[in-house]
């Protein structure tokens, strides 16, 4: 059965991944609120260009998951052992201790109980939302009718806050909120519902016009508001309004900057195909991944903060940029790669 025919790049897509880690790196560098959203981004895009995959597959009739498997283990696996060997030479083996975590990507399970042994692999914890994610979704896309397919990923949408608004009284802090993929669904979902606009009525793109970008400036102009206003309205106060507005907030936020770059429209499309921006999010992975041990690193050595973010963006950057042209870039050049 041949494979799908590959879409064509499309470069605001791109941006948008760019946006995506500087926001993360920026977070984490300097603890600016509400930048942690980076990861929402990440997991946003990650539901389309998923689900995109998946659609296309049914479509061509390949209704076989080993194939989809194989693509994401070639995409997800170099970098991933990569950052354990890295991490394994510099701060040492005790992730070992708790080595099915890191196994079998329960690494945001991990996190939630606090058994993430070093900050350095504090980012494998997103990677384990995805994969958890993804062992159900392949056999939902394929095997369902379209019009199921976006009730579910309706239903998703709908159901985590609530979920969210349950668990927040039984829990002691917001970590398995964070962490935990039942909670951070309807990201994954909500950017299935994009694909699968984009697949089965793409002309809806044309028609949306200014309205995904009047809806992430207000949505971030109201969240930006409430915390500054209300200092308790912070993930961190482990609130059923905290955790059922601010995750939401940003959901429709990441939602309409993955649709604004979709539409091809406007002037927040013509930031994201900026040449730098772009080339970031090509190599966005390799640093998501290295983030964390390039800012320890940097952090022993510069004790200013400024200076040591600036020391550990030019290494992230480095590292990105070697693990794309040395071995990333051929991967996903493969016949069969996504």
């Amino acid at each position: 059965m041949s494979t799908p025919e590959k879409p064509a790049r499309i470069p605001e897509l791109d941006g948008t991944r760019g946006l995506a880690i500087l926001s993360v790196l920026l977070a984490n560098g300097f603890g600016i609120p509400l930048l942690w959203a980076g990861v929402d981004l990440f997991f946003v895009l990650s539901g389309l260009l998923i689900t995109g995959i998946l659609l296309r597959q049914r479509e061509s009739g390949e209704l076989s998951l080993v194939p989809f498997y194989l693509r994401r283990a070639r995409r997800i696996l170099p970098p991933y052992l990569l950052l354990l060997l890295i991490s394994s030479l510099l701060f040492g083996l005790a992730w070992t201790q708790h080595w099915y975590w890191f196994a079998f990507f329960g690494t945001n399970v991990a996190a939630a109980l606090h058994e993430v042994p070093h900050r350095s692999l504090q980012p494998l914890w997103s990677l384990g939302v995805e994969e958890q994610f993804y062992l159900v979704w392949p056999l939902v896309v394929l095997s369902v009718r379209p019009q199921t397919l976006i009730r579910i990923c309706l239903a998703l949408v709908v159901a985590a806050p609530i979920l969210r608004g349950i668990a927040t009284p039984w829990l002691e802090n917001f970590f398995p909120i964070y962490y935990l993929t039942p909670f951070r669904m309807d990201l994954l979902a909500a950017g299935a519902i994009l694909a699968w606009i984009y697949h089965w009525r793409r002309a809806w793109f044309t028609m949306l016009g200014y309205w995904p970008q009047v809806t992430l400036v207000a949505v971030a102009g109201v969240l930006v508001l409430l915390t500054i206003v209300d200092p308790g309205f912070r993930t961190s106060a482990n609130s059923i309004r905290g955790n059922v507005v601010i995750f939401t907030c940003t959901n429709l936020i990441c939602a309409s900057l993955v649709t604004i770059a979709l539409t091809g429209q406007g002037l927040i499309c013509q930031l994201l195909r900026n040449a730098p921006l772009r080339y970031l999010g090509r190599i966005s992975y390799s640093m998501y991944l290295i983030q964390q041990t390039a800012l320890v690193l940097a952090e022993q050595v510069l004790p200013s903060k400024v200076p040591a973010f600036a020391l550990a963006f030019v290494g992230i950057v480095l590292y990105g940029t070697i693990c794309w042209y040395g071995f990333e870039r051929r991967l996903l050049a493969h016949p069969r790669s996504a």
